[in-house]
């Protein structure tokens, strides 16, 4: 979907130059779209009380989800170094760099760590290459342990003293509990991933029925009848259990003596201050402030909602963010309330059409005051602007910079104007917004836009006529697939050529296009009007024209072969997105993955597959022109 075109050295002086010229003359500079999302998330960081921030990985590639060792020396974390995601350990001063886990396949269940407590074992769910292997146990210096049969388990939880570790299966609706070595020790029918372990070492389990209290060997101790809405949680001490369930919050021993049971209503989380008080989370239906129950004598007050955030290891303090001015603060405050210290600030960023802070995985470094946080989290990716640099990558230049999302460009014949795809927001924000074709001078300004459809509409790629008066693109729908339009490069109302497609490019004397439905599947060229479709290949994609007329497109897993003519080239790249030629024909420019988990960036290539050249680093290029 991202076309790529190489742009005449004049047009960045924005001096119209006739094609012609722009071909003659000294090597084009490149025009690209890029978010640089790596030089603003998936880095992890230290941050101390007296607002001393490092980077601990300072790395381009992505490190998420860390989790601090319960002795507050080490970190685990997710990494795409090298060609696979994996998990990695380092020190708590981000020395000692090692590799722990085994390569996890990007359509594997979404990864879960946990610490053994007073061990130096780390289990890890989902992400595995398969359902047999989905439950991993890791430690550094030794081979993965990978535990057969597993089923599809998620949220690892370790007993107190690191014997066992229990796990949930969604799909089967069963707890269930392996040794540190990955023997299986007990499997127990379970309602919901909510469990909770008692210092002594019992664990509560959420059932169909009410809540289970098991040992360590998966012996029942006691029932608690009831249906349950809200997960189980023990007192720091382990005494007494709190559950909800029936309605009600029952307070028990460990024997299942009841020592509280007050009638609630709603849904709640459930968390002890000390060993007297239970905080209920003021959720649905009425979305209440937090309550506090007194053991003792059941009486009810305010609290904070400070108890629902992360908290420290002993359970006194909360990490909390709030607005502060463009950014949000992160504080440290009491759990029981109060405005608290803050350490620092970070970036807004958008998630979900709302702003968030732009940090994630926020946890305190052992039982320290020290916190630890990835950068960005599941924030929405930057916006993509517009960039220019010679061939060999030097003299980069930014050329737009806007609070909106520029990918796709594609420049002007004469070089003096880019066409994009401009789009409001980025990311999972945009849902079904639309995007529409803007222009914009080649030095980035005088901006204009020639298309802005209803949401759910979506335009792009723009390719331009030889003679630069004329645009054409796809646009399709959140229902529909892509229907090819033409729009006067100077304004006006699109043209529909009755072509179901997508992906155009403008050649010298047609236009080339992907076939958008079903009995249209498969690369085709057509006239400019629309008229005298023929059908050149049955698979294929990134349609690219030379300036002597020859079509290059993509086939094969990742696009990494092109074709032109009777002739297939591998490329030298995990993936490509996009495919153009240089003016002189002779050169591709493509963006792609050098490998399978590297950001998108720009290169060229020769059109027999050898001498890549890399024009950027860890851009996470969308697109050049």
């Amino acid at each position: 979907m991202f076309r790529l075109r190489f742009l005449g050295l004049a047009a960045l002086l924005a001096i119209p130059l006739a094609p012609a010229a722009a071909q003659a003359s000294t090597p084009s500079p490149i025009v690209f779209a890029a978010d640089r999302a790596p030089s603003v998330t998936g880095d992890i960081y230290r941050l101390s009380p007296d607002g001393h921030l490092v980077n601990l990985t300072h790395s381009p590639n992505q490190d998420t989800r860390p989790l601090v060792s319960p002795d507050g020396k080490t970190i685990a974390f997710l990494s795409q170094r090298g060609n696979t995601v994996s998990v990695y350990e380092m020190g708590i001063d981000g020395r000692g760099l090692v590799r722990v886990g085994p390569s996890l396949s990007p359509q594997g269940q979404y990864p879960y760590l946990a610490w053994q407590p007073r061990g130096n074992r780390i289990a890890l769910t989902g992400g595995g290459s398969s359902l047999r292997t989905s439950l991993w146990i890791l430690r550094a210096g030794h081979r993965p342990i990978p535990v057969p049969r597993s089923g599809d388990p998620t949220l690892p939880s370790w007993s107190p003293d690191g014997h066992v570790v229990l796990v949930y299966s969604y799909g089967r609706r069963v707890a269930r509990a392996f040794s540190a070595t990955g023997r299986p020790v007990f499997s127990i029918s379970a309602a919901k991933p909510f469990s909770s372990w008692s210092s002594s070492g019992l664990v509560a389990i959420e059932t169909a029925t009410g809540v289970g209290v098991h040992d360590e060997s998966g012996h029942l101790r006691f029932r608690v009848q009831g249906q349950s809405s809200g997960g189980p949680a023990w007192s720091p001490n382990g005494q007494l259990l709190a559950a909800l369930v029936g309605g009600k919050l029952e307070v028990l021993t460990q024997t299942g003596s009841v020592v509280l049971r007050k009638p609630v209503s709603g849904d709640h989380g459930l968390v002890w201050d000390g060993n007297g008080r239970v905080v209920l989370g003021g959720f649905s239906p009425c979305q209440c402030m937090a309550r506090s129950v007194d053991i003792r004598t059941g009486a009810v007050s305010s609290a904070s909602d400070n108890w629902f955030a992360p908290r420290s290891a002993d359970g006194k303090f909360a990490i909390l963010t709030s607005r502060s001015g463009s950014e949000f603060a992160l504080r440290v405050a009491p759990a029981r309330g109060g405005s608290g210290k803050t350490y620092g600030h970070v970036p807004a960023c958008w998630e979900d059409m709302a702003e968030v802070a732009s940090a994630d995985s926020l946890q305190f470094v052992g039982r320290g005051r020290s916190l630890v946080y990835e950068s960005w989290g599941f924030c929405d990716p930057p916006f993509s602007n517009l960039y220019s640099s010679a061939q060999d990558g030097s003299g980069l230049h930014r050329i737009t910079n806007t609070q909106g999302q520029e990918t796709q460009p594609a420049v002007s014949p004469d070089g003096s104007e880019i066409a994009y795809v401009w789009a409001q927001l980025t990311g999972l924000s945009c849902a079904g917004c639309s995007d529409g074709i803007r222009l914009v001078d080649a030095d980035g300004t005088a901006l204009r836009t020639l298309t802005n459809p209803q949401n759910c509409t979506f335009d792009d790629p723009p390719t331009w006529s030889p003679d630069g008066s004329t645009i054409l693109f796809a646009e399709t729908t959140c229902d529909s697939g892509g229907e090819l339009f033409t729009v006067p490069a100077g304004g006006g109302h699109p043209h529909d050529l009755g072509i179901l497609g997508s992906e155009p490019a403008w050649g010298p004397s047609r236009i080339a296009y992907v076939g958008s439905d079903q009995s249209h599947r498969g690369l085709w060229t057509a006239n400019p009007d629309g008229s005298d479709p023929v059908k050149l290949a049955t698979v294929g994609s990134q349609p690219a024209w030379s300036f002597d007329g020859r079509l290059a497109y993509l086939l094969g897993q990742g696009g990494t072969t092109v074709v032109v003519g009777s002739t297939q080239t591998k490329l030298p790249f995990a993936q490509v997105v996009s495919l153009a030629w240089s003016p002189d024909g002779t050169r591709f420019v493509v963006t792609a993955r050098k490998t399978k988990t590297a950001t998108p960036d720009v290169f060229t290539v020769k059109t027999d597959g050898t001498d890549p050249v890399r024009l950027t680093t860890n851009y996470d290029a969308l697109g050049a022109t």
